[in-house]
């Protein structure tokens, strides 16, 4: 609509309304055009009247509801399309390639070269591959996830490079341990289908389990509440998370410096 009226306006050599006015009505427009040039008082009234006819056909224009196919195409579109598994971002939660790097790259800074990385909701497992290509280094990983399409999906895109284990990690084989525990997001959605446990309760056992399978410490990424917008995740509060992990491990540190949608909370063990 705003290119139909710029273009109008533009043969009369007018310059053009902001779009928060288009749809103020006829006579707000006309008060805020300014004539860059002569032009005749009819010739304005034939412009504006044309933007008017337009606008009441957009009004009448009927929206057409998706058909069920279409539903269902756009819920399930890793039905839809065999490849959105294997590579497209939001798959695993991000908006776009972009936002996923760099929402990595928070945890990564905290990984010493050398270190080895447990990944509690690995996901496909890309985690390994952007730390090798961000630092150019080999990256001793592990990834453990409850979804096992995302599991499979990381296990053929990676040719079963990437170590992946589909498990609740409440229950990994307590052999299992990496220097280093990471969370990336997976605390902010409910994997387990557990009615009774409260969403603090799941996030505590979480920790705690990440705790007792790392030997240098966690790296939990969280959404934050001070956010201040509804993102259908479970937002936590970084005082009352800060607190409790405090006093349950010890050595612990906040990072709420990325964003206000953000935090980071990193529990040190066996620092002395």
């Amino acid at each position: 609509m705003l290119n139909k009226i710029k273009k109008l306006l533009m043969k009369k050599k007018i310059n053009p309304p902001s779009p928060d006015l288009i749809d103020m009505g006829e006579e707000k427009v006309a008060d805020n055009i300014e004539p860059t040039s002569g032009i005749s008082e009819e010739e304005m009234k034939l412009a504006l009247q044309q933007i008017s006819e337009d606008m009441v056909q957009l009004d009448d224009v009927e929206e057409i509801d998706p058909t069920q196919d279409e539903k269902d195409e756009i819920n399930n579109q890793s039905e839809s399309d065999p490849e959105y598994l294997e590579y497209s971002a939001e798959a695993v939660g991000y908006e776009n390639r972009e936002q996923q790097w760099d929402t990595y790259r928070i945890v990564a800074n905290y990984i010493a070269e050398g270190d080895s990385v447990l990944d509690f909701g690995a996901a496909r497992g890309d985690f390994e591959k952007f730390f090798e290509q961000e630092f150019n280094e080999t990256l001793d990983y592990t990834g453990v996830d409850m979804n096992q399409q995302l599991v499979n999906a990381g296990n053929k895109v990676y040719n079963q490079e990437v170590e992946l284990i589909c498990t609740n990690w409440f229950e990994l084989d307590k052999d299992i341990k990496q220097d280093w525990s990471i969370n990336i997001g997976s605390s902010n959605l409910r994997y387990d289908g557990d009615t009774v446990r409260t969403d603090m309760e799941y996030l505590k056992d979480t920790i705690k389990s990440m705790m007792d399978h790392s030997e240098k410490g966690s790296i939990v990424l969280l959404a934050s509440d001070q956010s201040g917008f509804e993102d259908g995740l479970i937002n936590w509060n970084a005082g009352e998370v800060f607190n409790w992990a405090q006093k349950e491990f010890g050595n612990v540190a906040m990072d709420h410096t990325f964003s206000n949608d953000l935090f980071t909370l990193i529990i040190y063990k066996n620092i002395k």
